[in-house]
C-alpha cells in the first residue's frame, strides 16, 4: 500500500468538518471519556503504546480544531492538498468561539450517553439446526463454523463472511458498535486508505469480531498484521 492512511483531524473526533465549535469540544469530551487510560476495557482492545498513541491522536486533534483560527489554517490545507474533508458550509465568527487547549493531566467528566437497545427477536422457538440471537435467527453451518474458529488468517472478507452468516446487517452492527458503515465497509473490504489510524482500526475490528463471537485478540492481531503487511508492500 502507497502512502498514509487517509484521515483528518475531524475523524478522530468523529465529527463532521461543518461541526460548529461547541460541538468539537463536546466531541472532545466523549472521545476522553470513552478512551480514558485507566478504563479496564480500554485495554482489552489495545496495548497501553496504543493507548497513548490514541489519546495523543485526540489531544492534537482538538489542540487544533479546538481554537478557530488554527482550525481555519488546517481546512485550507486539507483543501490546498485537494483533500478536504467535506465542502465546508460558511461559518460566522460568533458560532467558533475558542476551546482553551488541554491542559496536561485534567480529565473531563464522562458524560453519561444512552446505550441502544438490542433489537428485539420475538419468543419463539428457534428449529433444529437453527440458533437464534439478539439480531435474529441463523442456520447452523458446521464448516463455516470450523472455517470461522479455526482460520490461520482472518481477513475482511472472512469478517464480512462471518457477519453475512450471523445475519447481522452493518446498520445493526454499526448502531451496536457506533462504528460509522463507511469505516466498517472500509475493514470488511480492506480498503486501508478509507481506514482511520491503526490504533482506531484495532478497536474496530475487536468490536466487530466480539459481536460476531470470534476471539476478538486472535482476530485483531492478524487483521493488524495484514495491515501491516499491506503498508510496507
Amino acid at each position: 500500500m502507497a502512502g498514509k492512511l487517509k484521515q483528518t483531524l475531524y475523524d478522530i473526533l468523529e465529527v463532521l468538518p461543518t461541526a460548529p465549535q461547541h460541538e468539537i469540544y463536546a466531541a472532545y469530551k466523549r472521545a476522553k471519556a470513552t478512551y480514558n487510560q485507566d478504563s479496564t476495557a480500554l485495554y482489552s482492545m489495545f496495548t497501553k503504546e496504543e493507548a497513548r498513541e490514541l489519546m495523543n491522536l485526540i489531544e492534537e486533534a482538538f489542540t487544533v480544531l479546538g481554537n478557530q483560527a488554527s482550525r481555519s489554517r488546517y481546512d485550507r490545507d486539507l483543501m490546498a492538498k485537494h483533500n478536504p474533508p467535506e465542502v465546508m458550509a460558511p461559518i460566522s465568527g460568533d458560532d467558533l468561539p475558542d476551546f482553551p487547549a488541554p491542559v496536561e493531566g485534567a480529565e473531563p467528566t464522562p458524560t453519561a450517553t444512552a446505550s441502544p437497545e438490542p433489537k428485539k427477536v420475538e419468543s419463539t422457538k428457534v428449529p433444529e439446526g437453527f440458533l437464534k440471537t439478539r439480531f435474529g435467527v441463523y442456520k447452523i453451518d458446521t464448516d463455516l463454523e470450523n472455517t470461522l474458529m479455526n482460520a490461520a488468517e482472518y481477513s475482511g472478507p472472512l469478517l464480512r463472511k462471518a457477519r453475512q452468516y450471523k445475519n447481522i446487517t452493518l446498520d445493526q452492527m454499526a448502531s451496536e458498535t457506533r462504528i460509522s458503515k463507511s469505516y466498517l465497509v472500509a475493514v470488511e473490504s480492506e480498503d486501508y486508505h478509507a481506514m482511520p489510524a491503526r490504533v482506531f482500526v484495532r478497536g474496530f475490528v475487536v468490536q466487530m469480531a466480539r459481536l460476531v463471537g470470534l476471539d476478538e485478540n486472535k482476530v485483531a492481531n492478524s487483521y493488524m498484521k495484514r495491515l501491516k503487511k499491506a503498508s510496507l508492500d
